[in-house]
Parts: structure tokens; sequence; C-alpha cells
């Protein structure tokens, strides 16, 4: 029975987590560089659309505010490059060129989360106001959670941890594609501390997340009232520099199905997309 015992206690001290833990904080005293691409890959009917993206978007910060701890980050974006193809047919997507140039204030408070987000231009205004259009492929969003904990906790995490993060809205009044919208939402976010890695003296977290969202609600678009229904499911593979407080990278696969019906007539629509995002940071 001695022996048995201390097999178990030497086993489970052989095994135990005695690994450092980490918090995964982005450090908003350091600019950095944020270098994108995106591609978009939908069907509708009897047409194929696809839609590419590329850009560099910098984010720069001033010192925070003494009293309040309260941070301004200028967003700006350069090189963007966009295409639409339908079919066969191949044009610019002069929508998402738009962004070239721009640039965007954003304030933070001292917890990490966005309080306000304005356009430094009448052209980055424009771009902002029609934020569900360009979406967060591009990174403009008014909307955003909280940009220092982006992962979500503000804990120690060890590796094997897992956390997730639920969020239900129940008055929605506005979505993709219309131009009035009421309805609900529901997102989430699983993620899962997989491994670390050391790469010439940085401490690099892998973390994978695998995020879904779901819209529904009565829209109207062009004088016609939908039905709408929208899912989506993402699964990302996060590399999170812990010793400089950066996104290392980030690769996003998932798709996106939406539906509508037609009340006035109860013809119904169906469009799936697949969408593949990239995104690799470094200091300025």
């Amino acid at each position: 029975m001695r022996m048995i015992l201390f097999s178990l206690l030497t086993f489970a001290l052989l095994f135990s987590n005695d690994s450092e833990g980490y918090v995964f904080e982005l450090n908003l005293n350091n600019d950095f560089y944020v270098d994108l691409e995106s591609v978009v890959d939908m069907a509708y009917g009897s047409y194929e659309f696809q839609q590419l993206f590329s850009a560099r978007m910098l984010q720069e910060f001033e010192k925070p505010h003494p009293s309040s701890g309260e941070v301004k980050m200028i967003q700006s974006f350069q090189n963007v490059i966009s295409s639409l193809r339908r079919n066969d047919e191949l044009k610019p997507n002069h929508d998402a060129q738009k962004l070239t140039g721009t640039s965007y204030t954003m304030m933070i408070d001292s917890l990490g989360f966005v309080l306000s987000t304005i356009g430094n231009s009448d052209l980055a205004q424009e771009v902002l106001d029609e934020s569900d259009e360009v979406n967060w492929l591009f990174g403009v969003n008014s909307e955003r959670g909280n940009l220092k904990y982006f992962l979500g906790s503000d804990s120690l995490q060890y590796v094997g941890d897992v956390w997730s993060i639920y969020d239900t809205t129940h008055d929605v009044e506005s979505t993709y594609g219309f131009e009035k919208f009421n309805g609900s939402s529901i997102t989430y976010s699983n993620y899962s501390f997989e491994k670390i890695k050391k790469k010439r003296g940085n401490v690099l977290a892998v973390i994978k997340c695998k995020a879904g969202m779901e819209v529904q609600g009565v829209g109207t678009n062009w004088d016609d009232t939908y039905e709408f229904t929208q899912i989506g499911e993402f699964i990302c593979t996060i590399t999170f520099n812990v010793t400089k407080g950066l996104l290392h990278s980030n690769r996003v696969n998932g798709t996106l199905t939406m539906k509508g019906v037609n009340l006035s007539d109860d013809s119904s629509w169906r469009a799936d997309m697949n969408i593949a995002l990239k995104q690799k940071g470094k200091l300025k």
C-alpha cells in the first residue's frame, strides 16, 4: 500500500501543471502594424462572387491621460487593394478602396474598452458610417469590445486552459445589407490555450478559437421587408507575442449563411459565404 501511494504521489508530481501562467494583454504603449489579407467567396442563385482585400493598418498610441487612464489611438490604412469578381467579370472594389489614406481616432478607457470612434476626415467618417458594409474584415468598427484584452480575458492563463465569452443582444437595430432592421443577436467565442513557443527571445502563445454568431429579425431594403437569418461559424488560430504584447498572427476560416423570406410574396433567397482572413502584426 505504501508503494502504491508513493507511486501515485510521484506520478502526480511529475505531471502536475507547474508551468508559468500568462496574461494576454495588448501593449497600448507600442505603435504597431497589422497586415491584413482576406478572401470572401459567395454563392447566390446562379451567381458566384469573390472579394479580395489586402491592406496595412497602423495603430499609433498616445500616453494615457494622467487622471483617467484613457488612451487615444489613431488607426490609419495604407496600401489598400481590393477587387470584386462576379462569375467571370472582374472590377475594382471602390467601396473598400475608400479606406486608403483614411484614419480614425479611438478613445480607450483604462480597462481596455473602446469608448468612441471618429473619422478624422469626411471620407473617413463616411466609411465609418458604412461600417456594417465594410464589416470586420477591414478592421473598421464603431462598436468594438475590449481592445487591450481582445482574447476575452484579463486572467492568468496556463497551457491547457479553456474559456468562453457569450453575448446575447435582444435589440439589434442594424445588420449587414439592410437599411432598417430589428431583431436579436447571439455571439460566442470558445478559446483554448494550446502551447507556448519561444522564438528569438520572444514567448509566443498559440490559442485556438471557435467563434459563432446568429442574427435573426426583420429587415427592410429597397421597399421590401424580409424575415432574415444569418448564421456563421469561424475557426481561428491566434499566435500572441506575450513578450511584446503584440498580435503576432491570426488565421481565420469560416462560413456564413444568410437566408431571407420576402414577407410580401413569400419568395425566399439564400447566400452562402466562405471566408478566409490572415493578420500579421509587427512593431512600428
